[in-house]
């Protein structure tokens, strides 16, 4: 979890991924930029930190993690909250990891990626924030 997100001026971001050297990159990234961010290892707690928080702006996840996959989390998130933007990381190693059911309105951001290029890919999903 974060520290107390009243003390951040930022988006308030979940960030779901079972690598953890990955999830520690994108946390510590979106952190320096004073968003508030949560962490989730598996889908199911992406989803419950989705729908239980009462303000969240933005969902970060992949394929592959326990529980719910990444497209499986992305339905159920938007059965909930169908206006909440979202963002996929692809791992390029694996063709066939970006699934054909992904909703139009969510951009993907290839792996192996820098801060800037995960800053750039987030900038526009917050836009109005």
């Amino acid at each position: 979890m974060s520290p107390d997100s009243r003390l951040h001026s930022g988006a308030h971001i979940v960030c779901a991924d079972r690598d953890r050297k990955l999830l520690d990159m994108i946390v510590r990234t979106l952190r320096e930029d004073n968003h508030c961010v949560f962490q989730a290892y598996d889908g199911l707690a992406a989803l419950e930190l989705c729908v239980s928080l009462r303000r969240i702006d933005l969902l970060i996840t992949n394929t592959s993690m326990p529980g719910l996959n990444g497209p499986q989390l992305i339905r159920q998130v938007r059965e909930e909250l169908p206006m909440l933007a979202i963002l996929y990381v692809r791992n390029l190693d694996s063709p066939d990891e970006v699934p054909d059911s992904l909703p139009p309105d969510v951009p993907t951001l290839p792996e192996p990626f820098t801060p800037d290029q995960l800053r750039a890919a987030v900038r526009p999903l917050l836009v109005g924030d």
